[in-house]
């Protein structure tokens, strides 16, 4: 039946290009080209919905995935593109110039376009179907109308290494307060500091040595925390010897956390980075902007962008010059100096690295790759079919002088301040096949990567090792530290574990704090919040008031800390807070950890009607197609919490404008347990479901398993896939 159907879609797509082409602004020429390229390419929507894509190359494969990431979230990869290119004001209006002058001072439309002319032909193809997926889609769906863009270039994926600017430690009020004043002498930042805490964003990776196993197989854990909906699980198949299933970020060829028949990878955040600001001595010289370094005076660059914005039913446009050192872009101003921020821009490096390692089939082909030393920010996390397990903490590490708070700008007059080549691959924090057969990262130090603290890595500069031990990391050691002859089940069910590291840290001194307070009305109000809270065994439950009460007053309790940071507070700081690492008590005094308390209580009530509200009862999962969640729609209870509690599994929920209970935003997104041995397994689960249509089964056929810890076995042999297919088709067939 599957196949008839296939034959019957295969007779009409002919004339849907035909009647599509018309409607486009492709030539009759590009559109018969990429039609016969589409026809190389074969896509098979499992039971799951999940989809498989078979080609001949490896760019028809690039081609087919991009057409699927349109079908499921065209919207979410059109803004991807928008954004990289600086265009976003154009569809958001004039506040979103910022977001635009930012992207344009790393990397323009020309620049990309040069990039490309010098990237390698074997990756160069690869762009080339990047585009050509992209475009196709468009020319096959009349009816989707994009916001702007109707052809995408194929330098555009070469726009993929603009530095995020809250992770560069530089805040938006700064860099709006130097840039988008109108045209005259650059403002200075008041470098206001807020309590509000940034995303509560993360990953979990493991992996198991054959030693830890019952199959006597290396497996991989991989676990990306990130905002809901912005993952797609696909495998890529060709003939060129490509066989990668994961999950790529939507804009992007790459399966970013995934693996292939031989070997698997995952990439938690990392505070380990190649961002960093420098602190400029800027005067007027000869009537030119001129900065000091090493005794002399050198002219600051300066470039004119002219940005258009939506202004009503037409358009603005503003001017910005915007200014560099040899450092690089000048991002904000204090009263004393301007500060610049180096980063490293390696696009056609990292285009490569990250598709050379996805086609790995051993550790040394796999570190190879790495070695291109061209990702920051992340770690890696490796398991491979020979029973490898490796954990390299960052990858490109500039050399620094360790003495310096790299958090803060350095000194810029200076050349003593500068980075000092790179660091190789061997030299950074990393474990391969460690004798306790378990390696683990959770945005946390590497100290602790096998459980026992490393003593030798203490002698490693600081700036390699920033990161804290995060409470998911405190729990991910207690898990696997017992756990023998493990089973993918056992990796999942370990994942799923209610223990909550920070309530057992923090509840008995708010309680001890409790009976420390005199005033009598306050004790007699949390009498009995405070006798739940005694008897809570630190475990979540979706019955449990107790965890509501927990994770309410830590909230609060990080707030607090956030108040005290030294101000301008850096981003690692604030982020080190809301992954738990930094979470501290010492300088609250008991008087405020019951305020708090009482705060929480007083919260509840108002929300509730009483603060007997159970976690289940507050924490929600909804999916509502984009739309803002609502009280009165069907949703599911989740026992999770999120990361800052030592959940492994964290769900990250908030109220919206018009609700009174917390719903997901982030956390678990693309989750897998990957088991390598002759013939690989792998157990699976992604938000929700597989499609983005609220129409479709698979729309949240997902939840139950997502929120109970129940994963689908993947279909990942070609004959399994078939014999489990739900759909085969090719690109524009309709």
């Amino acid at each position: 039946m599957q196949y008839k159907a296939y034959l019957l879609l295969a007779c009409f797509a002919g004339l849907w290009v035909c009647s599509a082409q018309a409607q486009t602004s492709f030539s009759v020429q590009e559109t018969t080209d990429l039609s016969q390229q589409a026809k190389g390419v074969e896509i098979v929507k499992d039971a799951y919905g999940v989809p498989h894509i078979y080609a001949k190359t490896d760019a028809d494969a690039v081609f087919g995935l991009m057409y699927v990431q349109c079908e499921e979230f065209f919207e979410k990869v059109e803004n991807t593109l928008i954004t990289r290119l600086g265009r976003l004001s154009e569809i958001e209006g004039e506040s979103a110039i910022y977001k635009d002058l930012w992207t344009r001072m790393f990397i323009d439309s020309t620049q990309a376009v040069s990039l490309y002319q010098k990237t390698p032909g074997w990756l160069k193809k690869l762009c080339d179907a990047y585009a050509a997926g992209i475009n196709y889609y468009l020319i096959t769906h009349p009816a989707v109308k994009p916001k702007l863009l109707t052809r995408v270039e194929p330098w555009m994926v070469l726009m993929n290494n603009v530095p995020a600017m809250a992770g560069s430690n530089v805040s938006e009020s700064d860099f709006k307060a130097f840039y988008l004043n109108e045209m005259g002498s650059p403002a200075i930042g008041s470098r206001s500091f807020t309590a509000e805490p940034p995303k509560n964003d993360g990953s979990n990776g493991w992996a198991l040595a054959p030693s830890r196993t019952q199959s006597r197989k290396a497996m991989l854990f991989i676990n990306p925390h990130a905002e809901y909906y912005g993952r797609l699980e696909v495998q890529m198949v060709s003939d060129e010897g490509l066989n990668a299933y994961g999950a790529p970020f939507l804009g992007q060829f790459n399966i970013f956390q995934g693996f292939n028949e031989f070997c698997g990878w995952m990439h938690p955040v990392s505070l380990s980075d190649a961002k960093d600001l420098y602190a400029e001595d800027i005067a007027w010289k000869q009537g030119k902007r001129m900065y000091r370094y090493d005794g002399t005076w050198k002219p600051v660059d300066s470039t004119i962008h002219e940005l258009r914005y939506k202004q009503g039913d037409g358009w603005g446009t503003r001017k910005f010059v915007t200014y560099r050192t040899h450092h690089g872009p000048v991002v904000y101003a204090t009263a004393t100096r301007w500060i610049s921020l180096k980063t490293y821009e390696p696009n056609i490096d990292l285009l490569a690295m990250h598709w050379q390692k996805m086609k790995a089939r051993n550790l040394s082909e796999f570190t190879t790759a790495l070695n291109t030393r061209a990702m920051v920010g992340s770690n890696v996390i490796y398991a491979d079919r020979k029973g490898n397990i490796a954990y390299w903490h960052g990858n490109f590490v500039p050399r620094k002088n360790p003495l310096l708070d790299w958090k803060r700008p350095v000194d810029g007059t200076t050349s003593a301040t500068e980075w000092q080549g790179t660091h190789a691959l061997k030299e950074i924090p990393q474990y391969i096949n460690p004798a306790n057969g378990w390696v683990q990262n959770c945005n946390s130090t590497p100290l602790y990567g096998t459980g026992e603290l490393a003593t030798e890595m203490l002698k490693l500069p600081g700036y390699m090792l920033p990161d804290g031990h995060t409470p998911r990391a405190v729990h991910a050691v207690r898990v696997l530290t017992p756990l023998k002859n493990a089973t993918l089940d056992d990796m999942i069910r370990i994942s799923y574990d209610p223990y909550l590291p920070s309530g057992a840290r923090f509840i008995p001194g708010l309680i001890a704090a409790y009976h420390k307070v005199a005033n009598d009305s306050l004790q007699a109000k949390l009498a009995q919040p405070v006798d739940i809270l005694k008897k809570w065994d630190f475990k979540t439950d979706t019955g449990s008031v107790a965890t509501t009460l927990a994770v309410h007053w830590l909230e609060k309790i990080i707030q607090l800390d956030m108040a005290r940071l030294p101000k301008p507070a850096t981003t690692e700081e604030q982020y080190s807070l809301t992954n738990g690492s930094a979470i501290t008590t010492e300088f609250i005094s008991p008087q405020e950890q019951v305020t708090a308390l009482a705060q929480v209580v007083a919260d509840l009530e108002k929300e509730f009607g009483t603060w007997q509200v159970s976690w289940g009862t507050d924490n929600r999962f909804q999916r509502t197609a984009d739309a803002e969640p609502s009280d009165e729609k069907p949703s599911w209870a989740v026992p999770a919490t999120p990361g800052f509690m030592g959940s492994l599994n964290a769900y990250v929920s908030r109220k919206a404008p018009k609700t009174h209970k917390r719903y997901g935003v982030t956390g678990n997104t693309f989750v897998a347990a990957v088991e390598f041995g002759d013939r690989l397994r792998a157990k699976t689960i992604l938000t929700g479901g597989a499609s983005s249509d609220p129409a479709s089964a698979h729309y949240t056929d997902q939840v139950n398993g997502y929120i109970n810890g129940t994963y689908k076995e993947i279909y990942f042999y070609k004959d399994d896939v078939y014999k489990h297919a739900e759909k085969i088709y090719h690109p524009g067939d309709k």
